[in-house]
C-alpha cells in the first residue's frame, strides 16, 4: 500500500509562537516527540511504517527544528503545554504519545498536566529517571562560558573541522551518544547542523536549564509516573551513554505493568541506531493495547492528577 505525502503545517500558540506539525497515515493517533536540540526528522525512519496502521502527527517543539526560537519559556511544562495546545488545534483528543529522551520527560508531564489526553505513554531513552546526564549536557548549563563557546563551536565557518574532530574523537574514545558512531554520523551531524543557528543555541541552553544543571537532571518523573493506569511501553539502549540502562530499569519498578525492551547494542537513539527492531517493539505493544481514558471525577478540572483508566470508547 502506497501512502499519501505527509502534510505539513504550522500551529500559532498563544505566544504567537509558530509550532511546525507533520501528519501522515491515518487510524488511532500517534503522536511524536523528539529530544533536546533535534527535529521530528529523528522519526524519519520510522514514520513510514507506522503510519501504515496509524495517523501519525510528528512536532518540531518549540525552539527546534522548523518551529519557531524566540526568547521564551523552555520549561517542561511549557512544552507540554505547548502540545496540548497543538492537540487541540488539531482537533485531536485522546491520543498515544511517545517521547524520545527530553521528548520523554514532556510527554510524561503532558499526561500529569492533562490525563484526560494521553491515553498510551511511549518512554524511549527517556530523562526524568534519575540524576545521571552526560558532562557535555551539564557543561552546557554553566552561565555564560557556554554561550560564547557554542558560538565559536557551532559557526558554520568550522562545521568541517568540528566533523574531522568528532570523528577522530569517536575513534580515540568512543562516542558520547552511539555505539557505532560511523554508522550514524550523518545524522549527527545533521543534528549539530542544527544549532549553527543563534537562535537555535539560546533555545538549546534555556531548555537544558530548566531541566537539569552541573548536579544532572534536576526534574524527576519517578512520583509521577507511577500512579499511570494507562499502557506505557519503555525502550532502551543497552550502551546509552546520555540516560545510563539502570533508569529503565528504575523507571518499570514504578509502572510494574510497563512493557521494558532493552536493545543490545545501541545508544541513545534506538529509533535511529535499531529502526527495525524499535519499530517492531513499537507496533506489536500498539496492536496489543488500546489508549486508556483517564477517569476524572465529577467536578473535577482537566488535568488534575493520574487517576484509574478506562478503554477509549
Amino acid at each position: 500500500m502506497r501512502l499519501p505525502a505527509a502534510s505539513e503545517s504550522w500551529v500559532e500558540l498563544p505566544s504567537r509562537t509558530r509550532v511546525y506539525i507533520s501528519r501522515r497515515g491515518s487510524g488511532d493517533p500517534v503522536v511524536l516527540l523528539h529530544g533536546i536540540a533535534h527535529s521530528s526528522d529523528a522519526w524519519a525512519s520510522v514514520i513510514p511504517a507506522l503510519a501504515r496502521r496509524h495517523e501519525v502527527v510528528a512536532i518540531d517543539l518549540p525552539g527546534c527544528g522548523r518551529s519557531d526560537k524566540p526568547d521564551t519559556d523552555y520549561s517542561i511544562g511549557a512544552q507540554a503545554a505547548a502540545v496540548r495546545y497543538a492537540l487541540d488545534s488539531l482537533g485531536l483528543d485522546l491520543v498515544t504519545v511517545v517521547g524520545h529522551s527530553l521528548g520523554g520527560g514532556i510527554a510524561m508531564m503532558l499526561a500529569y498536566q492533562y490525563p484526560d489526553r494521553v491515553g498510551r505513554l511511549g518512554l524511549v531513552s527517556s530523562a526524568g529517571f534519575g540524576r545521571d546526564l552526560h558532562p557535555l549536557f551539564r557543561a552546557a548549563t554553566i552561565p555564560v562560558l557556554p554561550r560564547y563557546a557554542m558560538r565559536v563551536l557551532f559557526h558554520p565557518g568550522v562545521r568541517r573541522g568540528r566533523n574531522l574532530a568528532g570523528q577522530l574523537l569517536s575513534r580515540a574514545a568512543g562516542d558520547p551518544f552511539f555505539v557505532k558512531p560511523s554508522a550514524y554520523r550523518k545524522e549527527f551531524e545533521s543534528l549539530l547542523e542544527g544549532l549553527e543557528d543563534p537562535a537555535a543555541q539560546r533555545a538549546f541552553t534555556a531548555t537544558l536549564r530548566s531541566a537539569g544543571h552541573l548536579g544532572g537532571q534536576a526534574i524527576s518523573a519517578l512520583d509521577r509516573i507511577g500512579s499511570a493506569r494507562f499502557p506505557v511501553l519503555i525502550v532502551w539502549g543497552s550502551g546509552d551513554r546520555v540516560f545510563p540502562v539502570d533508569h529503565a530499569h528504575r523507571a518499570a519498578k514504578e509502572v510494574p505493568d510497563a512493557r521494558l525492551v532493552i536493545l543490545d547494542d545501541c545508544g541513545h537513539f534506538p529509533q535511529i541506531e535499531a529502526t527495525r527492531e524499535f519499530t517492531k517493539v513499537l507496533l506489536d505493544w500498539l496492536d496489543k493495547t488500546v489508549p486508556m481514558r483517564t477517569y476524572r471525577p465529577p467536578g473535577t478540572q482537566r488535568g488534575e492528577g493520574l487517576g484509574a483508566g478506562s478503554p477509549a470508547a
